[in-house]
């Protein structure tokens, strides 16, 4: 009788297998549970049970069978590190954390749970407590750059502008050919305005990797910055000529123009961006801008309104206030049959978000707006 469970137990284990490799997942769980009843204290199985379950994004029920498994094998650092991860994925960083802990009492040397431990705290904003599993973690291995990136990431976040540089540093010290932590350090100096500092970090970095395209890009940006604007121009088209299908380079262009007051040249460069990638809709807002300040009003209601009609996210328009100006630009020009219409329009798109960011009062009072402009 044992021989002939064991015998069933692995029929439905290998048809259970089977079903895996044709990600029949449902039916791959209901005959490893099968197998289960013919021999219950089967690791394996309920391993490959909580797994299906985790494809399925059932992760309560995945947590209920590696839980199961660690009663035959308490220490298994596999299933204690899914349970860890399947904690994350339900946005429980707490519970993670703690559970990445437990893995690391057992073993002290397991540097990827002391890693998801420090990345658990972080997201669960315990930026001290990561901070401080991200030295274990470089104390246990002083070359483990992920450990260094997410302590100084970290340190970012709660303003230890210092601390961070410091860290980016360290990185830089140990790995000579990578460029990445000097553009962090110029991107720090640059956000609390030492652009000097901004631009010699830049430059190491170019040193470094002269083929990044995005020092080319930030360097530009630091100049303008510092109102050099010719200098930023120059290292502008050093980056478009590296890389001419990047919509946010021709944007950067446009907005250098911008500020110069050469708004021919700066719509120019917008609609550079736009032939790249219609879907650029930054480009469209800073179009629109320019138009409105050159009173081209008729191009500011086209470029308006293919944003408001084409940005189906409506995050681009909604910034933008598109709807809304239009039913300004319309007003402005006299067209009050417009005004009617398009004002329609907008109540009805403000009035969508409003129902899903309720507690926006923004949109609610550009409805008012919109409301008194109708009036006529």
């Amino acid at each position: 009788m044992a021989n002939e469970n064991l015998d069933n137990a692995e029929k439905y284990k290998k048809m259970a297998l089977n079903l895996n490799l044709v990600d029949k997942h449902d039916l791959a769980i209901e005959y490893f549970k099968k197998s289960l009843e013919y021999k219950k204290d089967d690791f394996g199985v309920l391993i490959n049970i909580a797994a299906n379950y985790t494809v399925l994004k059932q992760y309560e029920k995945a947590i209920e069978y590696y839980e199961r498994s660690l009663k035959i094998a308490p220490n298994d650092e596999f299933a204690m590190s899914e349970i860890g991860n399947l904690l994350f994925l339900k946005e429980d960083f707490k519970g993670a954390a703690k559970q990445f802990d437990n893995i690391v009492k057992n073993n002290k040397d397991n540097k990827t749970a002391l890693y998801n431990k420090g990345i658990s705290l972080e997201r669960a904003g315990e930026y001290l407590e990561a901070i401080e599993c991200y030295d274990l973690l470089i104390k246990l291995d002083n070359k483990y750059m992920d450990a260094y990136y997410s302590k100084a990431r970290v340190q970012e976040e709660i303003g230890k502008h210092k601390e961070a540089i410091s860290t980016y540093i360290a990185i830089a010290n140990l790995k000579k050919d990578d460029g990445e932590p000097y553009l962090r350090i110029s991107s720090i100096y640059n956000r609390i305005g030492f652009y000097d500092k901004a631009l010699i970090y830049i430059e190491k970095l170019l040193e470094v990797d002269p083929e990044r395209v995005i020092g080319y890009v930030d360097k530009a940006l630091i100049l303008i910055s510092t109102e050099r604007y010719n200098d930023a121009l120059e290292w502008i088209n050093r980056a478009i000529k590296m890389e001419n299908r990047d919509p946010e380079i021709y944007t950067i262009k446009g907005n250098l123009y911008r500020k110069i007051k050469q708004y021919d040249e700066a719509i120019k460069w917008y609609d550079e961006a736009i032939k790249v990638d219609k879907s650029f809709f930054k480009s469209y807002i800073f179009k629109a801008e320019v138009l409105l300040e050159i009173k081209a009003y008729d191009e500011a209601i086209e470029t308006y309104k293919y944003l408001m009609e084409n940005d189906k996210s409506k995050l681009y328009s909604s910034f933008s206030k598109a709807p809304y100006k239009l039913v300004l630009l319309y007003k402005k020009l006299g067209d009050y049959d417009e005004v009617k219409a398009m004002g329609e329009k907008a109540i009805k798109y403000y009035e969508e978000l409003i129902s899903i960011a309720k507690e926006n009062n923004e949109f609610v009072g550009i409805v008012e707006n919109i409301k008194e402009l109708m009036k006529f």
